[in-house]
């Protein structure tokens, strides 16, 4: 009996990879940086709209791509009730690697080591954020809107914690690049000063846009359930200094300043969650506030 058990396991269990229906992955090359990149793909399966389909897009594509995925397919189903359409999903994410790869995102995330030195891993190299910017720019939006019914003047940038430091950086330097911006757990700390100076300067008249920022409850301190190890009051000190929840507020009104009436932003605390658990719980509602019509 034991051993027909394990054939009949091993028969199921064919040691290939679970395919997402109505998705698809390729290779991509940045030209400025010659740096690859793994693309996943999500298009809805019902017939677009004439205007295209929103498009949002993935930082962290190894480790994300999935799960929005899977919420915007369920949520489109049903757009009236859920308030989110059908949209395309694109996942960046980077070769040979199953979830995060540090190294790639220490690189495409930022424009220079933390603004705390000792932040600092001296393992990675930084600095890489603008041709980052270029690359989804002047090569994978393109590539998008040629080959996929996509709207262009509907595109949405998530990311998540060093991803969202990123998001950020694009909103202030670039934000006619993307209509909408999903910013979860922002891990503003890295330079504080140069993303504020950023808003600042800027002059320019932006297309309308729309900025979600949500952060956990539980980022600038110990969860009840939460506890660790010996580290405790190291890990305690860390996040204090992080300052998690009141920097992405902050950050959230000075966005406000900067573009005035041209935007829509909101900051919101998911009142039980952490650093790791803010995307799943809090993504519906950044999705419902992002696709929303523009201003204007």
């Amino acid at each position: 009996m034991a051993r027909q058990a394990n054939e009949r396991q091993h028969d199921i269990d064919d040691g290939l990879p679970l395919i997402a229906a109505s998705c698809r992955s390729f290779t991509m090359f940045s030209s400025d940086t010659h740096l690859e990149y793994r693309i996943f793909v999500y298009v809805p399966d019902e017939a677009p709209p004439p205007s295209g389909f929103p498009v949002l897009c993935v930082l962290d594509g190894n480790a994300d791509f999935l799960m929005v995925t899977e919420t915007v397919r369920r949520a489109g189903r049903r757009p009236s009730a859920t308030g989110i359409p059908p949209s395309i999903v694109v996942g960046v994410g980077y070769p040979n690697a199953f979830a995060y790869d540090p190294e790639r995102r220490y690189f495409d995330f930022t424009r220079g080591p933390p603004a705390d030195a000792t932040q600092a891993d001296s393992r990675y190299k930084y600095g890489g954020g603008e041709s980052f910017a270029r690359f989804l720019s002047q090569q994978l939006l393109p590539y998008v809107s040629q080959h996929f019914s996509a709207r262009r003047d509907r595109r949405i940038l998530l990311g998540h914690s060093l991803a969202a430091f990123f998001v950020l950086d694009v909103l202030a330097n670039h934000p006619s690049l993307f209509s909408g911006y999903i910013g979860l757990s922002p891990s503003v700390w890295w330079d504080r000063a140069a993303l504020s100076q950023a808003l600042k300067r800027y002059e320019g008249d932006p297309a309308p846009v729309a900025a979600y920022l949500g952060v956990g409850r539980w980022e600038e301190e110990f969860a009840p359930w939460q506890s660790v190890g010996n580290d405790r009051d190291d890990y305690a000190d860390l996040r204090r200094q992080r300052r998690m929840i009141e920097n992405a507020r902050q950050i959230s009104q000075e966005i406000k300043s900067a573009f005035g009436e041209r935007a829509r932003v909101t900051f919101e605390i998911g009142e039980d969650e952490d650093h790791a658990t803010i995307i799943p719980t809090l993504l519906c509602r950044a999705l419902r506030f992002t696709l929303q019509p523009a201003i204007g």
